[in-house]
């Protein structure tokens, strides 16, 4: 496996550019302009792959074997059934994943079967709040197309939330793992507010908020960005959506 590729930029300067944004402003009474997001960004490229897990609904389709194509629906125990296989574990795989397995388990029946796994109905957009707030939670794009409301419904901050170094982790289309600072440019308590409600949301986003203090920071950071494979994919034995798969042809 290729190694990560560093930072573009250097993380221990991101909270300390936003708090001289902060100040500059508190000095001035010009009106607020937008504020651009700090970022932090690793070289290597990645895809999402859907993790399938129980409620999922699934097309197994056996070429030139329709007697054991079957329409599935994974179950509370993450188990499907197929004609010849009876039960198969499948919550927890991605769908290449199940594909390989299925075409190994059917290989012992047929010769050189040739299997496709269909995902017809899976869980609906998912954002991820996680840090230091009061419930760690998946929570649905639709209920939370903001960072703000994302952090409510997981309880909101805890009193040790750095509430100015806040970041969302996202993977781009160009593949591009991205940690960005949300920027806080009104000065005084409610800024921070201010900004996560008009911080916008996208699919699969990962709301991180730190403890106060930088260490935090770098070792998130670190996990979910340059070690991503071990860090977000870590998240998704308890709730993500998907796994992070390094792309080996840039």
């Amino acid at each position: 496996m290729k190694r990560p590729g560093r930072f573009f930029a250097t993380l221990v300067a991101l909270p300390a550019l936003v708090s001289l944004g902060a100040c500059a402003s508190a000095r001035t009474s010009k009106p607020e302009i937008p504020v651009e997001p700090q970022v932090v960004q690793a070289t290597v490229r990645f895809h999402k792959e859907y993790v399938l897990a129980p409620g999922d609904k699934i097309e197994v389709v056996v070429q030139r074997s329709p007697e054991v194509s079957r329409s599935v629906t994974i179950r509370p125990d993450g188990h499907i059934s197929l004609p010849l296989l009876q039960d198969v574990p499948a919550a927890g795989l991605t769908v290449p994943e199940l594909d390989s397995q299925l075409t190994e388990l059917f290989s012992k029946r047929f010769t050189a079967p040739e299997v496709t796994v269909i995902a017809d109905t899976v869980r609906q957009p998912m954002v991820y709040v996680i840090g230091d707030v009061t419930t760690p939670t998946p929570v649905p794009l639709r209920d939370a197309p903001t960072a703000m409301q994302a952090i409510t419904h997981a309880g909101g901050f805890r009193r040790s939330a750095s509430m100015r170094d806040i970041a969302i982790i996202r993977l781009a289309e160009d593949g591009i793992l991205r940690a960005m600072l949300v920027p806080v440019s009104s000065p005084g308590q409610p800024g921070p507010y201010m900004a996560l409600r008009v911080a916008p949301l996208q699919p699969d986003d990962l709301i991180f908020v730190p403890e106060s203090g930088r260490s935090q920071m770098t070792r998130f950071i670190d996990d979910f960005v340059n070690r991503p494979l071990t860090g977000i994919n870590s998240l998704f034995f308890t709730y993500v959506n998907f796994r992070l798969v390094e792309q080996l042809n840039r």
